[in-house]
């Protein structure tokens, strides 16, 4: 079983060239899981950029299903380099399809006279011990939820037919997970939350999505984040979210958009 680092650092075949395939313990439903192909891409355009500069944004269109097992070429260029920013573009195709595109930006540090300091995580949230936790069952549950943990501080599980959009819970990766890879990580492994307002298991699938990273604190083992998700608009089968993601030590390190197609004919709460 591989870590979530090994899955997303794909071997080089030239110059910003890289070579990988998914396991199927990281798949979701057909597809591998957005998670793993956006930090391996983010990962390949990170090799491109000079020292100190640091993964500050990205945009991820998943156009395809990739295929799990199945070998995957992926490639990363440079758009252009500044004096402190460089925008970054990767392309994944597998079987001669185009499966995803990714752009990034990498900046180092600038002196500026704004500061604005991150907002933090609400107070009083239960301890994650004490709070419902997504389970695992083989088959059923996407298989790349077997590396991840995730307990719900507010909303429900995914199709209990639920009246809000709005979740919140506490999230870690199990295996070993290191720099803003990680960080992708998490802030794709939670549920849309209009899927808890879906009254039986319906599929659905991220099109398109962004972040943007404002720190990168080191994940140590045990480490636990909460994402607060919420709903801003769906209908005719899409829905818009927005994530904020908070670190172990309370503070936003980072916020999400997506846009997920949602398959379920109608059956809402």
């Amino acid at each position: 079983m591989s870590s979530f680092d090994q899955v997303t650092t794909w071997t080089p075949t030239g110059p910003g060239a890289f070579a990988g395939a998914v396991p199927v313990d990281w798949g979701q439903g057909r597809s591998a899981f957005g998670g793993v192909t956006t930090a391996a891409a983010c990962r390949a355009m990170g090799t491109l950029v000079a020292p100190g500069r640091t993964l500050r944004s990205f945009s991820t269109s998943l156009v395809g299903p990739v295929r799990l097992g199945d070998p995957v070429e992926l490639t990363a260029q440079v758009l252009r380099e500044g004096r402190s920013l460089t925008h970054t573009e990767a392309r994944l195709v597998q079987g001669g399809q185009v499966v995803a595109v990714a752009l990034g930006a990498f900046g180092g540090p600038r002196a500026s006279g704004v500061a604005v300091r991150p907002a933090t995580r609400p107070s009083g949230l239960p301890a994650p011990e004490a709070c419902t936790s997504f389970p695992y069952l083989s088959g059923i549950t996407p298989a790349f939820t077997q590396h991840m943990e995730m307990r719900w501080t507010h909303g429900s599980l995914p199709f209990g037919g639920c009246d809000e959009s709005v979740i919140g819970l506490f999230l870690r990766h199990r295996t070993a997970a290191s720099g803003a890879e990680a960080i992708i990580g998490l802030l794709d492994t939670p549920p849309s939350p209009v899927l808890q307002m879906l009254q039986g298991p319906a599929p659905a699938s991220t099109v398109r999505w962004s972040a943007h990273l404002l720190q990168v604190p080191a994940l140590d083992d045990g480490a636990w984040c909460w994402l607060h998700s919420e709903a801003r608009s769906a209908g005719e089968g899409y829905g818009t979210m927005l994530g904020s993601l908070y670190g172990p030590d309370g503070s936003l390190i980072a916020w999400t958009e997506q846009l997920v197609c949602i398959f379920d004919g109608g059956a809402t709460g």
